[in-house]
């Protein structure tokens, strides 16, 4: 369209043409190259989005980031290998200080007997006791060892150690680890003090026991219940206790004559201080065997005495320490029922069975 205004290229008047795509006024000479650089500008839009393109393809694989995740891929192949040779080498020494133990308590055993008849010190009783722990080695020989992984589930890695039990110790050789309140399952029926022989008084209608006489003089007391089956627990309390702790807590069969009663007799069983564990008149003080330390014990301490009848075996649970004890009890020799025996040795020594919850 021919007009008055100027050409945007050479700014000269004359023949004026609108465009009308850019509605921009170009002379006769100059819209002709505007209309020529129209393909060209085109093939430069063109060829910048390939480039575009080409580079959205290749950058992929160029973030910086790809070099972190390399470098954790590998510190983590690391940590992995590190882990499970460390898992190897905890099961190796566990497996060689088992071992190793069982070898020492063996040797003991024996050396015991024979420094025993040496010093012409031999029994029956003896030979009985050795032969029983000789068997129990012979079990925890042919037994596999208590151990298992544990996986870090917290962890991206889940890493792997070994965790095992002391196999020595026949409450954690079973690997048994019970809060307090499910090992302190009661009956419905309370357990009281009720005869008791030797220097002791009972208060607070049956639930508190004192020892009121001389040190090492005995006081024995009985328990108000009887027990033939099933599983109850009590609990009790050490008000007070001498050093060293020197207090009994077990069962006896209800067969016993109370008047001839001695925590020696093969009618009873349990735990006393000294860690003398008795069994229907056999003796263990081998910590290492058994795993009872009345040394770790103490005044304000709380005990669950649990009757297995079903299991025909005793649990000693000192609730601090949480180490619990299972002693087997033979009912030919110590006949259902049986009832509770706790036996205190020092002036002042106090016991307090608590109540059921």
């Amino acid at each position: 369209m021919p007009g008055k205004n100027f050409c945007i290229t050479c700014n000269k008047g004359g023949i004026i043409m609108l465009c009308d795509r850019c509605q921009q006024t170009f002379c006769d000479k100059h819209v002709i190259e505007h209309r020529q650089q129209v393909p060209n500008q085109l093939d430069d839009v063109i060829q910048e989005h390939d480039l575009i393109q080409q580079e959205l393809q290749q950058s992929s694989n160029k973030h910086s980031l790809f070099k972190n995740i390399d470098k954790w891929e590998k510190e983590s192949i690391i940590k992995i290998q590190t882990a499970a040779e460390t898992a190897r080498e905890q099961l190796r020494d566990m497996i060689e200080n088992s071992k190793e133990r069982l070898s020492t308590a063996c040797r003991d055993i024996v050396e015991n007997l024979r420094s025993n008849r040496e010093l012409g010190e031999f029994c029956e009783n003896d030979l009985i006791r050795t032969t029983q722990q000789l068997k129990q080695l012979k079990t925890k020989i042919s037994s596999p060892l208590s151990v298992h992984l544990v996986d870090d589930k917290k962890s991206v890695i889940h890493l792997i150690t070994i965790k095992g039990t002391d196999f020595m110790n026949q409450d954690l050789e079973k690997a048994k680890i019970y809060s307090i309140t499910k090992r302190v399952l009661t009956s419905d029926i309370q357990e009281k003090f009720s005869k008791v022989m030797g220097p002791v008084t009972v208060n607070e209608g049956g639930l508190l026991v004192r020892h009121n006489g001389q040190n090492s003089t005995l006081a024995y007391i009985l328990g108000e219940l009887f027990y033939s089956q099933g599983r109850q627990t009590i609990r009790f309390k050490i008000e007070q206790s001498q050093i060293p702790y020197n207090i009994f807590f077990g069962c006896v069969s209800s067969q016993i004559n109370s008047n001839k009663i001695h925590y020696q007799s093969p009618l009873i069983a349990g735990w006393f201080g000294h860690n003398e564990v008795y069994q229907q008149g056999l003796c263990n003080t081998n910590v290492q065997m058994n795993g009872y330390d009345s040394h770790k014990i103490e005044t304000d301490d709380v005990l669950s005495l649990t009757f297995d009848c079903d299991q025909k075996q005793l649990e000693f649970y000192p609730e601090r320490t949480k180490k619990i004890h299972e002693l087997p009890v033979d009912i030919e020799k110590a006949p259902f029922p049986w009832q509770l025996l706790v036996i205190l040795t020092y002036e002042n020594d106090c016991v307090r069975i608590l109540y059921n919850v």
